[in-house]
């Protein structure tokens, strides 16, 4: 047998026996499990992600492991199997910001919390709730710990590879803003790749100033590049906070930052018949409702011709003839660009 005979057979058996550790933990707490995994606590930049699902009992034959054992062709196919399959799933993404505020272990359970959060919201009778490798404080619903739950249990193995892909595109779209760090190749973490962009060019706004690398290579930059760099990191949280919305609603993510030479379309997803067109508008400060508010209004009758043509030429040019719809997402932060609050309005012109 081949080598990649071999690895075939390994893992289909591994995924037999993660399907029969759910099997059995639904015949002893109920056929309702939420399994819950994390992404991207150890990395020095990016944030951490958190995704949490419930499954039906019919995928005995799914390649659901643990995301560290796939390849990225693996999980980008199981996550849309997840992501269609599933009776239920969330995801929470807690920035870098957060992550220095309070340390990486509190913004990991409050990633979990968030995205249970959303399965809770969509699918009220969870039986039990599997977490990998912790107790997540300050929940209601029944949970157990299961240290190495991602190559135990199937629940547990589709969280991990839901957080882990969302947080690879995220840090794909993160290289697209900061391309001196490659973060496309590492994904934030300390490679020596990665250590060596540091020392030469400083931290990123996107990195966690409170990590030991981190803080040895910190440098200043003058005043206007920060200004510059506060900008884009907002209208770039802005987006990951609206992408999260609407994908927890059902919403599947098609293309990111679309760009051609007339402009650029903030994300295109697929809700049910319709391709949506999403615009993303982002205000800080300490006045929510009115930043809600004014970030709607920002797009105006000219911006809204604009993003007509720009929907007809990404129709046009990938032969799409579904419904379109055009939906705004505001997104208000408060001064640190914490806890931010939406609104999403749908078929808003």
């Amino acid at each position: 047998m081949s080598t990649k005979g071999i690895r075939a057979a390994k893992l289909e058996h591994m995924c037999a026996d993660v399907y029969a550790y759910d099997q059995m933990a639904r015949s002893e707490f109920g056929s309702h499990l939420c399994g819950i995994d994390e992404a991207g606590r150890g990395p020095l930049a990016g944030p951490v992600v958190a995704a949490a699902v419930v499954l039906p009992d019919t995928l005995a034959d799914a390649l659901l492991y643990d995301s560290k054992q796939l390849n990225a062709k693996e999980r980008q196919s199981v996550f849309e199997l997840i992501t269609k399959k599933s009776l239920a799933y969330g995801i929470g993404v807690i920035d870098q910001e957060y992550i220095d505020q309070y340390n990486v272990l509190q913004a990991t359970y409050e990633a979990m919390r968030i995205a249970l959060r959303q399965v809770v919201a969509k699918h009220k009778m969870i039986d039990m709730v599997l977490v990998d490798g912790c107790i997540l404080p300050s929940i209601d619903l029944r949970q157990r710990k299961i240290i190495h739950g991602d190559r135990l249990s199937q629940s547990i193995g589709a969280a991990s590879i839901l957080a882990k892909v969302t947080r690879d595109h995220i840090m794909e779209q993160y290289a697209k803003l900061y391309p001196e760090y490659g973060f496309e190749r590492h994904m934030g973490y300390g490679t020596p790749e990665h250590v060596k962009a540091l020392a030469h060019y400083g931290p990123s706004p996107i990195h966690r100033m409170t990590f030991a690398p981190v803080k040895a290579c910190s440098k200043s930059v003058n005043t206007e590049e920060a200004v510059v760099d506060r900008r884009m990191i907002t209208g770039a949280s802005a987006e990951l906070v609206a992408i999260s919305l609407l994908v927890s609603k059902g919403y599947q993510l098609l293309e990111r930052n679309w760009r051609t030479h007339f402009g650029e379309i903030d994300a295109i997803m697929r809700d049910g018949t319709f391709v949506v067109f999403v615009e993303v508008r982002s205000r800080t400060g300490h006045h929510a409702q009115q930043n809600l508010e004014s970030a709607t209004e920002s797009v105006n009758a000219v911006k809204q011709i604009k993003l007509r043509r720009l929907a007809l030429a990404y129709m046009q040019q990938h032969v799409i003839h579904s419904d379109v719809r055009f939906d705004v997402v505001a997104v208000s932060f408060d001064g640190n660009r914490e806890f931010p609050r939406t609104e999403h309005y749908m078929d808003a012109f």
